[in-house]
């Protein structure tokens, strides 16, 4: 077989056109989540979020080309391996569509090891403020907070057994790099969460819709635990028992947010005053 022509000069590429290939049939079962499980490995659809994984350090193992693909992201991204690592594969359509979960696919998907985070790494950041997610069923929405919470400079995102699985294409797609990048730990409720924060020294607040404290009251520029709740369900009773309330005020007859609109705004908010701190703290020397 002959490679498309705007791979001719990449020696390092090869080709693969059967979708019984061990390596095509372990990429493809990653569409399932018992698989990324079992091996600890994800998939990463796009140029953009590739070039991503590896600028962060991300250990990639493989990166699959479609037949065809745009030359120039094709070789960018085929040049950046080079560099890096992973073995480029060039599959025929019907081939690398086994492994892609888009319809509108850009042609270009990476295997990726999981980024394993200790709980000392996690909390490297003293006076960092940590997002906690607790149950959050919907791949969109925990991607978003996922984003939001590396936007808003946030040290990590503790999820709390139950939540949708973090790794999933949806999830990924969503993040928009921030899984290879925000430091994640994971646990098996809320007890064992309260634990870790308070031996860190970190102040809990649980997202309410009424009868907690306004957000722009409380202290959450530094050291500050945020928990989000299940869309449907919300905070947990274990979390609303352990952790102060802390509320968005709103105008006119709107009764809640989605889970990752309320979680934007309360992370802004302690962005916000993080900036405003720095800033007199600035202004005082």
């Amino acid at each position: 077989m002959h490679s498309p022509a705007s791979f001719t000069n990449i020696p390092f590429m090869r080709e693969i056109s059967s979708a019984d290939n061990r390596i095509v049939k372990q990429a493809a079962s990653l569409t399932e989540k018992k698989y990324r499980d079992a091996l600890g490995m994800y998939l990463i659809e796009g140029p953009n979020y590739i070039r991503d994984a590896i600028s962060s350090g991300g250990r990639l193992r493989f990166i699959f080309m479609k037949a065809g693909t745009v030359s120039g992201e094709a070789e960018e991204t085929a040049a950046l391996a080079e560099r890096n690592g992973p073995a480029v594969i060039i599959l025929p359509g019907s081939v690398f569509q086994k492994i892609c979960s888009t319809e509108t696919s850009q042609g270009i998907v990476a295997v990726a090891d999981k980024r394993v985070w200790t709980e000392d790494a996690f909390f490297a950041d003293r006076d960092g403020d940590v997002l906690v997610l607790d149950r959050i069923q919907d791949p969109g929405n925990l991607g978003t907070m996922l984003r939001t919470a590396e936007a808003m400079g946030f040290c990590g995102a503790m999820l709390i057994k139950g939540c949708c699985d973090v790794f999933s294409p949806k999830t990924v797609r969503a993040a928009a790099g921030s899984v290879m990048r925000l430091p994640l730990l994971f646990t098996h409720g809320a007890e064992e969460a309260m634990k870790l924060l308070a031996k860190h020294g970190k102040t809990p607040y649980a997202g309410v819709m009424s009868g907690g404290t306004p957000c722009f009251k409380a202290e959450l520029a530094e050291n500050a635990a945020i928990v989000i709740g299940n869309e449907g369900a919300g905070v947990s009773p274990a979390f609303l028992n352990a952790c102060r309330g802390l509320t968005i005020p709103m105008a006119g007859e709107i009764e809640s947010l989605n889970a990752a609109a309320a979680a934007g705004i309360l992370m802004y908010e302690a962005y916000r005053q993080r900036a405003l701190s720095a800033a007199i703290d600035r202004r005082k020397k």
